[in-house]
């Protein structure tokens, strides 16, 4: 079915997160919108912010577009779009009459991005902790369950929306994550990486591992310092371990008394925190081995910022993260320190195995573009006009 100019209204309030804003789903927002718009550009029927919050960096260049509006208002005048679109379903800041305003419920389709049910694949670290966010949460997979479409960023979030959701196969559509050469173009050379490192980074010697991640114990920062410590001595002196992660001074404080707990020298550990993208593309590019033990993610997308930065890649064997690999060449279990050190331990000295890793990145990151992102959303937008739509389940309680 064709899509009509106008047919699409994007509530990309997401990028407006002070929690997620500038990096993952805010990113992923914002490349996703720029692509469709570079797909079709008269698709689009209007970009929906929240009139209160600035407009984001990441979307500036749409503010003389005339696409930016009013998310909850909706159109001022002609026909409604055909399809409403939740880029970032689970805005707590929002209730569900804000995310799915009544305006919208009434005279759209509803298509909805599912980066991952991770709340519910580890139930008990989560849900049994949240308290009274628990409830807004699962409140949202309601909206979930009453959309035309949902748009999942790799294969194992479909399979997980099917087997936990209940959720239809032909009402998911996979769209995949993409990475745009722009963290690359930041630092085009290993030279120009080399002396930002040391200017803006003077701790950071060559042949360093690189982690980034969140202090989320699902991203296995303890994992991670625990397989490190395991490592030989010569091993760790040769090569630093960074975790690039935003950490106050508290948890800072925690994670270097665990490193010398287990017996690592205060210069083998670099806990630089939050750093602005062009000193983390120089890390992508200079470091040793690229490693993510995360427990379980939606799609890894530090991961692909990596590969396009041309960093060898040594990742977790689970959930999402295979997709992007594509093999199982350097991979581990993430819930076992030791075999995190033994893969380590087998790459980052072996110079033929990271050459390999390095043309694997090359390789698979090809395949990760905004470019089939935006061609496979527009396919769910349309499969969300063809297809029934499905028994609207009562999430607007009154």
């Amino acid at each position: 079915m064709a899509l009509e100019p106008g047919s699409v209204w994007l509530d990309a309030r997401g990028t407006q997160s002070a929690a997620h804003g500038e990096r993952g789903v805010g990113r992923y927002i914002a490349e996703q919108i720029e692509a469709i718009l570079q797909r079709d550009s008269r698709l689009i029927a209007a970009v929906g912010l929240d009139p209160s919050l600035p407009v984001p960096g990441s979307l500036r260049k749409l503010e003389s577009s005339g696409l930016l509006a009013a998310n909850e208002e909706g159109p001022r005048q002609g026909q409604a779009p055909s399809i409403y679109h939740v880029m970032s379903p689970f805005e707590t800041s929002y209730d569900l009459d804000g995310i799915w305003p009544p305006w919208a419920r009434e005279r759209c389709r509803l298509a909805v991005t599912l980066y991952d049910l991770i709340p519910l694949v580890f139930r008990q670290r989560y849900l049994e902790q949240w308290s009274a966010w628990t409830n807004q949460w699962l409140g949202r997979l309601g909206l979930i369950g009453s959309a035309e479409t949902v748009l999942t960023i790799s294969r194992n979030t479909a399979d997980d929306a099917i087997r936990l959701l209940g959720l239809p196969e032909e009402r998911v559509t996979v769209v995949d994550c993409g990475v745009s050469g722009e963290l690359a173009e930041l630092v085009p050379s290993a030279e120009q990486a080399e002396e930002i490192l040391r200017r803006e980074l003077r701790r950071v010697r060559p042949g360093f591992l690189l982690y980034v991640g969140g202090d989320d114990p699902r991203k296995n920062m303890e994992g991670t310092i625990r397989a490190y410590a395991r490592l030989p001595e010569e091993v760790r002196r040769a090569h630093q371990l960074v975790i690039v992660c935003a950490l106050g001074r508290l948890r800072r404080l925690h994670w270097m008394r665990l490193a010398r707990e287990l017996g690592i020298h205060r210069r083998e550990l670099v806990l630089p925190g939050y750093i602005a993208d062009r000193e983390l593309a120089a890390l992508y590019r200079c470091c040793g081995l690229f490693i993510f033990p995360s427990e379980y993610e939606g799609a890894g997308l530090p991961i692909l910022e990596a590969m396009v930065c041309g960093a060898p890649v040594a990742a977790s064997n689970t959930s999402s993260i295979p997709e992007l690999l594509g093999n199982d060449d350097a991979t581990f279990d993430p819930a076992d320190p030791a075999d995190i050190a033994r893969c380590i331990a087998a790459v980052v000295d072996d110079p033929a195995r990271l050459e390999a890793l390095r043309e694997r990145s090359r390789r698979r990151v090809g395949l990760f573009t905004w470019e089939r992102v935006a061609e496979r959303t527009i396919e769910g937008y349309r499969r969300a006009l063809e297809g029934d739509s499905p028994a609207r389940v009562a999430v607007a309680a009154r």
